[in-house]
């Protein structure tokens, strides 16, 4: 009799094209801490590039594997993911315990992924579409119908981190039921760090001076050049303020120019990467998300678990979170005025931005965590799971 086999937790591996630290792979961790593993059974691999992700699923007891691909564009990365998917990630009980489920993240592992999985028989593949437009940025040679024909073939289902997103992927001929909408969820540290809080606060602003802070990469996306025209203008009403940007990309050079140009370089400050980020929120007066396009903003959920009153651009899941004068505040893309003077509304009114701050933890708390997305991602996963034979 066919019948789905609920003895067993469901094995699940998550694809991804590197464990570095990026938002994807970030969430995977959440993902690890708060899925109930008497009832899903997780895996991980990588494509071609190790990193601390790969560690901090280790010590969680996750199996990762990193496939040890020769380029990210090495066409036989799909057939090495496909045996390995096939022997049940090299287990012994393989024969016995195969995966039920293949979950990729970001183009190649979509693509590559996608295909491996579908060559080793798998019989449910999923992909988290994390951006608008989710291909166009990663390929600028390739035709995106035809990419996203080619990726459409695999999954059995996709899962979109906001409705912006789910709506996106459906305008490009995704089958709406196939188009599932789970918030990527947060969990903030039950311990912060002070003493690495103070070390940020004292790098800078050494005299107490307040500071805005954005964590983003350094690519036109991120709308970055916008918050330092924004800073410019600032500083004029706010000349004690300091503007600090978290990250690296390929625009460092033309910002650093842009800032030379506009004049604030005595407020803007490219920081660079940190992994403390919990801690560089912590030491922020107010967070700005300045970007030009977005799906689910994962810095933006941060900032507003550790409640720090934030500006935010009204772009694709950012409305989803962020409600005009309640938890946030919202600007046009775009804008550096409206932005420069959102911000300086906070610095002006303390008793305003305390508001916004805790009402910004309490939304995550109730809407936007990782233990609520995890569950969802359980429920979903249990939905999808194939029959098998008793």
């Amino acid at each position: 009799m066919l019948d789905r086999d609920e003895r067993q937790p469901i094995r699940v591996l998550h694809l991804v094209s590197t464990f570095a630290l990026k938002t994807d792979t970030k969430w995977l961790v959440q993902l690890a801490d708060h899925l109930e593993r008497d009832r899903i059974e997780l895996s991980a691999a990588c494509f071609y590039e190790g990193g601390p992700i790969q560690d901090a699923l280790n010590e969680r007891g996750i199996p990762s594997v990193n496939l040890n691909v020769r380029s990210p564009l090495d066409p036989r990365a799909a057939i090495r993911a496909a045996r390995f998917i096939a022997s049940g990630g090299g287990r012994p009980d393989a024969r016995a315990r195969p995966f039920d489920v293949v979950h990729t993240h970001l183009l190649r592992a979509d693509f590559f992924g996608g295909a491996a999985a579908r060559l080793a028989r798998v019989p449910v593949v999923i992909s988290t579409v994390y951006a608008l437009g989710a291909y166009r940025r990663q390929r600028r040679r390739l035709a995106d119908p035809l990419l996203d024909a080619l990726c459409r073939q695999w999954p059995t289902a996709l899962v979109a981190v906001c409705d912006a997103v789910r709506d996106d992927c459906r305008r490009r001929g995704w089958p709406p039921e196939r188009v599932h909408t789970i918030h990527t969820g947060v969990a903030a540290p039950k311990a912060i760090d002070e003493r690495r809080v103070a070390e940020f606060r004292v790098q800078w602003s050494p005299d107490g001076r307040p500071v805005v802070l954005t964590i983003a990469r350094l690519s036109y996306e991120k709308g970055v050049e916008v918050l330092i025209e924004a800073a410019a203008l600032l500083r004029r009403t706010h000349p004690t303020v300091r503007v600090v940007v978290i990250g690296e990309g390929p625009q460092r050079a033309a910002l650093e120019q842009r800032i030379a140009r506009l004049g604030p370089g005595d407020v803007v400050r490219l920081a660079g990467f940190t992994p403390h980020v919990w801690e560089a929120l912590s030491a922020a007066d107010v967070f700005c998300l300045p970007s030009h396009s977005e799906g689910l903003p994962n810095a933006l959920l941060e900032a507003m678990a550790v409640g720090r009153p934030v500006v935010a651009t009204r772009v694709g899941g950012v409305p989803e979170v962020v409600a005009q004068g309640i938890d946030g505040l919202l600007t046009p893309p775009g804008d550096a005025a409206a932005m420069a003077a959102a911000i300086g509304l906070l610095l002006t009114d303390r008793p305003l931005a305390r508001r916004l701050g805790e009402a910004a933890g309490h939304t995550i708390e109730r809407c936007f965590s990782a233990r609520e997305a995890a569950r969802q991602y359980a429920a979903l996963y249990e939905q999808l799971r194939p029959v098998q034979r008793r």
